[in-house]
């Protein structure tokens, strides 16, 4: 399978491969002896050895999310296994700081301000703590008097420290076991926050949804509609920030005219569509609109991730709704990504992806390059499971 030739300005710099949570899922099956179709394996397997040679698997906070909702923990803890395993918990950037550089990007080509191309950031990292504010965090020693203990100082030293982070990475996508539910509330866990929050936006999609019902618009009309909504709900703040640092007037750059009502219109929309993952997402959601689906928690989840991992990914696996409605759009195409219809085509992608790996990785300590990634308490603690093992003494 070839590589698109397009513009590839803002993928990572390691060849990388988005897959939906439901290829996580089945992959995990697989590792259990559970595959759902024999072709598994053969994926399991690929995907497996693409890692060990060089391609990144990352993770986004989209999959942190959907993780969450999974009720069985012994499910939970089965997919984390296989998922950070693979990805060594390298994750996508926080969609703040990666949306932050895309509209600078667009306000450059569009405005002339800032004045020179933003410099990229590094959309790969490692950790949840990533994915979510674009940090690098990881767990440090203390003593008892509160002071930090360097690494070199603790029984096991650095590799202990490394596996100790690890397995925090570990326990944080495989969530809480239920008995461990209470004590947490204590101490703040509100996953129904996250709900509320998701429950608020997918309400706000069915107002137009039921506006269109009543009143249906073109399809030119629809999408600039969709283009606006998005804008003012999901990236206003952010907008209004950019255009006070850069003191720019958006109606006069774009040519209002208060005797023309619509003058500043095209101007807008070809600003807006510069903008890669906010042009994906309303392409994405131009097509769920005029297809009249309902609105689900997962296409705003599939539409959340696929926004960011599309211009960022060299390959990206969805479900087979979102790669047809993104092949309408020609998304993969105009951002150089291929985008995957069917898991048996995975090998063939990683095969050609291969190809162009670089073994230049940044220092990604945590991820621990070419040793088991720690998903088991057992192996914190020297001599445990060997001794969980041993047989019972004599008295």
């Amino acid at each position: 399978m070839k590589l698109p030739s397009q513009s590839r300005s803002l993928h990572a710099s390691q060849p990388s491969v988005y897959l939906d949570l439901w290829v996580w899922i089945r992959l995990a099956n697989a590792a259990i002896g559970k595959a759902r179709e024999a072709i598994d394996d053969q994926v399991l397997f690929a995907v497996r050895e693409a890692s060990k040679a060089g391609i990144l698997f990352p993770l986004s906070s989209t999959h942190y999310v959907e993780m969450s909702r999974i009720t069985d923990p012994r499910q939970r803890a089965d997919v984390a296994r296989v998922m950070v395993s693979i990805s060594r918990c390298i994750t996508l950037r926080s969609h703040r700081d990666l949306l932050r550089h895309q509209f600078l990007c667009a306000m450059h080509e569009t405005f002339g301000r800032p004045a020179f191309r933003p410099a990229a950031p590094e959309p790969l990292g490692v950790g949840v703590s990533w994915a979510f504010s674009g940090q690098r965090i990881s767990m440090q020693v203390h003593d008892p008097s509160g002071r930090s203990v360097d690494s070199s100082e603790i029984p096991g030293g650095p590799d202990l420290l490394r596996k100790i982070n690890q397995f925090t990475e570990f326990m944080v996508l495989a969530g809480p076991k239920d008995e461990d539910i209470e004590e947490l509330r204590r101490h703040g866990y509100r996953p129904e926050k996250i709900e509320e929050a998701t429950q608020s936006r997918i309400a706000w999609e069915e107002i137009l949804k039921g506006l269109l019902a009543d009143d249906p618009i073109s399809r030119s009309e629809l999408r600039v509609a969709i283009q606006a909504r998005e804008v003012h709900h999901e990236h206003r703040a952010l907008l209004t920030k950019l255009l006070d640092e850069y003191r720019i007037d958006l109606l006069r750059v774009l040519g209002f005219d208060p005797g023309r009502p619509r003058s500043a219109r095209p101007g807008m929309v070809a600003f807006i569509d510069r903008i890669p993952s906010v042009r994906l997402a309303v392409d994405l959601k131009f097509q769920l609109f005029r297809a009249a689906r309902p609105w689900l928690v997962n296409s705003l989840h599939d539409i959340d991730a696929l926004s960011m991992a599309v211009p960022y990914c060299h390959v990206v696996m969805p479900d087979g709704e979102m790669a047809d409605l993104m092949a309408r759009s020609k998304a993969g195409q105009r951002n150089g990504t291929v985008v995957l219809r069917r898991l048996a085509h995975l090998p063939d992608a990683l095969a050609e992806l291969a190809k162009t790996v670089k073994h230049d990785l940044p220092d990604w300590e945590l991820a621990g390059p070419g040793e088991p990634f720690c998903t088991d308490i057992a192996d914190l603690i020297p001599g445990a499971r060997n001794q969980a093992a041993a047989p019972p003494t004599e008295p």
